[in-house]
């Protein structure tokens, strides 16, 4: 998944550097104050690309904080997930009989299909 991730990036980016040599021109633009200024249109572009992206990604890596934090607070760990014990380690050895929960007549058995 992650050289699709790279692919796809690569790719884009050769398509904005396409685009920012065939549109290399000043473009004017209006900033708050009221000043005009004349900007390149690539580098507008990406001011207002990193303008967008930004904050979403930011709320992301809140967000995922968030949860990270939750997930922890539920399973009763203190720690990080990711620093929290082995999963085997969690468990009892997998040598260990465990009795059935069905009494033996309730079983399931396999019935083969009618016809066969």
């Amino acid at each position: 998944m992650t050289i699709v991730r790279w692919i796809i990036i690569t790719a884009l980016a050769v398509a904005f550097l396409l685009l920012s040599v065939a549109n290399w021109t000043p473009v004017p633009f209006r900033l708050p104050d009221g000043e005009m200024i004349n900007i390149r249109l690539p580098l507008l572009l990406a001011l207002a690309f990193v303008a967008g992206w930004l904050p979403t990604w930011l709320m992301h890596l809140g967000a995922k904080a968030t949860w990270k934090r939750k997930l922890a607070r539920a399973c009763g760990t203190t720690e990080a997930p990711a620093m929290a014990a082995p999963v085997a380690a969690q468990f009892e050895p997998l040598h260990t009989p465990h009795p059935s929960p069905l009494p033996g007549q309730a079983q399931p058995t396999i019935v083969p299909p009618a016809g066969a």
